[in-house]
């Protein structure tokens, strides 16, 4: 008699939060509440949980983990395949993307959107806090620093705190290679006006960043887009057949976790093509701005770690992992530092000289990998949670990348999709993405659309993707 309604507890309890991890309460990835805590609770035994708990195990929804509690698993249902091999067109191309992009980023700007295309970090994973203290204490300690100019290359103990990171990267590196830069756009733009001129060809990744695009318009370069896999990253063998067959001035490429695909070349391939640009005399220029938000750790090796002869100019900034307003990123060159150095003063004297000292503090006292392991767990799951919603809501033949680190991927609608249409549907309905077309410079990838987990998440998240999912429909 005593045994039905125990049955009916536990059976209610798991529904209810069999319901909450399928809604998203409970991310992929992420640790269940304590057996107590549930019993505390519904106010039941913990006999009645554990039972519970066990059903949701045997129905694949949670694991155990040894001396650590339940974590949701990814869904076994899901079958998602990934963008195909990209094929732009072999001919280089006059860039014209700044003004639709301009266009769409401050759009993006506006309040209460659901920012479901911005390659944003989320505010409350930030160290923006302890990083604000330290900025006070800085302003006290330094305030002589800030009534002169500070050098063009930057403050000593901040370029020696980046070498040591470009260490974790795989990199012989020194304080005196580095080159401080107002953000990573600004490391690339610096990059490229040293390497190239008005007029050259640049050889992209397609599709690429398009802040990369940007740059390239405003200093009258051409851009050669090269086919791409949204796992591995650019075809080497592709290419190598453009580099040879035509006049290229430079090579920009981000090989960990690429904007926008999330791709993530293997090291072999990585090794490949330093070795084959240095054969060539092509610089290549890295950005490596999402290198340390790999979701495995120790984070992958920049290409840099195979540059013997200086041929590589590693570009990245902390943007993305610890205060986009700071604005401070690099250039790693041994080769080209001078006149890196001669830009940067031509381009703004130098970078602020307060913010270079906080987080020179800040990464002294060793917050930044805390930071990052917090971030590269919510990214992770939110990454899995993205990719699920989109099984769910999204149309048959949707494919999406698989990122193996950052928060950004690639999805590919069906052909008749067109991106413009759904973007300005969605942005009425408080939703922002990003069409494929900003990434390319022919106008290609009409039914693409970069989405990011960055800004956003839980059931705020669901909800704009199953609401967008059912305005793809309406774009055919």
């Amino acid at each position: 008699m005593s045994a039905a309604p125990r049955d009916f507890i536990y059976q209610r309890i798991t529904r209810d939060l069999s319901k909450a991890i399928r809604d998203g309460v409970y991310g992929i990835h992420e640790r269940m509440p304590s057996l107590r805590r549930v019993a505390d609770h519904y106010q039941v035994s913990l006999a009645t949980v554990v039972q519970a708990f066990a059903c949701m195990e045997a129905e694949g929804l949670i694991a155990a983990r040894p001396k650590s509690g339940y974590y949701v698993l990814p869904s076994t249902k899901i079958h998602l395949e990934t963008p195909v091999l990209t094929r732009p067109s072999n001919l280089p191309t006059a860039v014209n993307v700044g003004q639709l992009a301009l266009s769409l980023v401050n759009e993006s700007k506006s309040l209460n959107l659901v920012k479901l295309g911005a390659a944003v970090p989320e505010v409350s994973l930030l160290p923006v806090r302890n990083l604000s203290r330290i900025l006070a204490g800085s302003a006290r300690q330094h305030w002589r620093d800030a009534s002169v100019y500070e050098l063009a290359q930057g403050v000593v103990p901040l370029r020696r705190q980046i070498a040591r990171l470009m260490r974790q990267a795989g990199c012989r590196c020194t304080p005196e290679d580095i080159v401080i830069t107002n953000g990573c756009l600004e490391a690339l733009a610096l990059s490229l006006r040293v390497v190239a001129r008005a007029g050259d060809t640049i050889a992209v990744e397609s599709p690429t960043y398009f802040g990369v695009l940007q740059v390239m318009e405003s200093l009258g370069m051409k851009a050669l887009e090269i086919a791409t896999d949204a796992e591995t990253g650019i075809d080497l063998e592709a290419l190598e057949t453009s580099l040879t067959s035509r006049k290229v001035r430079a090579c920009i490429l981000q090989p960990n976790h690429s904007n926008p695909m999330g791709s993530r070349m293997p090291d072999q391939a990585k090794q490949r093509v330093v070795a084959l640009l240095a054969r060539l005399g092509i610089p290549l220029l890295e950005d490596d701005v999402y290198g340390p938000l790999s979701y495995r750790q120790p984070r992958p090796k920049a290409a840099k770690a195979w540059d013997n002869d200086g041929n590589v100019l590693l570009c990245s900034s902390f943007s993305k992992t610890i205060a986009p307003g700071y604005r401070i990123g690099w250039v790693y060159s041994e080769k080209y530092r001078e006149q890196l150095l001669y830009q940067k003063f031509l381009s703004n004297i130098s970078t602020a000289s307060l913010p270079q000292i906080a987080l020179a503090t800040f990464l002294a006292r060793g917050a930044y990998g805390r930071a990052l392991r917090q971030q590269v767990q919510v990214y992770r799951q939110r990454m899995d949670q993205l990719r699920h919603w989109v099984y769910d809501y999204f149309p048959v033949g949707t494919r999406v990348s698989q990122p193996t680190g950052g928060f950004v991927c690639w999805l590919e609608l069906p052909a008749d999709v067109d991106c413009m249409a759904l973007y300005e549907k969605a942005f009425a309905r408080r939703i922002a993405i990003s069409p494929g077309v900003l990434f390319c410079a022919r106008g290609q990838y009409r039914h693409h659309i970069r989405m990011s987990c960055g800004a956003v998440e839980g059931e705020r998240m669901r909800r704009a993707i199953k609401q967008l999912g059912g305005l793809v429909e309406g774009c055919r």
